[in-house]
């Protein structure tokens, strides 16, 4: 495999190709418009159309809309580059089989998001005693929590594999091509302003994860790190919403 070498960083290029500023922007920026239509079009119409709750109503409208998009789009993408088999889908999409010092950056990278994510809340709620990172959209509805849990599986699955699979599996070893040890700062300022349908107060709650996990998955060269970090803790954040633990914090 060829490879690129920047400063003492070691970039895998495989048969990638580079990804410069102006198609890093048309791409998120295209799956942030999608993520709009699934905020502000796909709920309010499955709400009107089928009475579904706003939680999930959002399920169904952010799975459809745009992050299973998401995923097909990732898998076209490589399969144009040549990907045929599921091992050469894993080579071009960075997905390797974990060691021990990816083992301990996942570990460290959740600890840093946690205490960091704290801190900031800590700091957002003096400026902002009624300071909430929810998007309005992850209302709880009364019920059974059992099938809030079941719904929200599809949504978590399609929401961890196509935000990783396309942003770090995808975008930023080819990024890493174009801005070398920054392609990082590049990635994580792009997802963040990807989400920028959530609003303020939600983007600020993400601003942590957004920062940590390109940093650590350029670090370790390898998708399955983000892919755990994000995974974990956006599990933990969506239990401590559902069960009312997270207003309590």
């Amino acid at each position: 495999m060829a490879q690129v070498v920047h400063s003492t960083t070691q970039f895998s290029r495989g048969s990638s190709r580079p990804i410069g500023g102006a198609e890093s922007i048309a791409v998120f920026g295209f799956f942030s418009i999608l993520l709009w239509l699934a905020i502000d079009v796909g709920i309010d119409w499955l709400r009107h159309a089928f009475g579904l709750s706003i939680m999930i109503s959002w399920f169904v409208s952010g799975t459809l809309i745009a992050l299973l998009p998401m995923i097909v789009y990732t898998l076209f993408m490589v399969r144009r580059e040549g990907a045929i088999s599921l091992h050469d889908f894993a080579e071009h999409l960075r997905m390797k089989r974990l060691n021990a010092a990816d083992a301990r950056s996942v570990i460290g990278g959740l600890i840093a998001v946690v205490a960091a994510s704290s801190v900031l809340l800590g700091i957002a709620r003096v400026v902002d005693p009624k300071f909430l990172p929810m998007p309005p959209f992850m209302e709880v509805p009364s019920g059974n929590l059992f099938w809030i849990f079941l719904g929200w599986i599809p949504l978590f699955i399609c929401n961890i594999l196509g935000e990783e699979l396309l942003w770090r599996g995808y975008m930023l070893p080819r990024q890493e091509l174009v801005f070398g040890k920054s392609a990082w700062l590049v990635n994580a300022i792009l997802w963040l302003l990807f989400h920028w349908s959530i609003k303020l107060p939600a983007m600020v709650g993400i601003l942590p994860t957004a920062l940590i996990v390109p940093w650590i998955v350029q670090r370790r060269q390898n998708t399955w790190v983000g892919i755990l970090i994000h995974g974990i803790f956006n599990a933990l954040g969506f239990i401590l919403t559902v069960t009312g633990l997270a207003t309590r914090l």
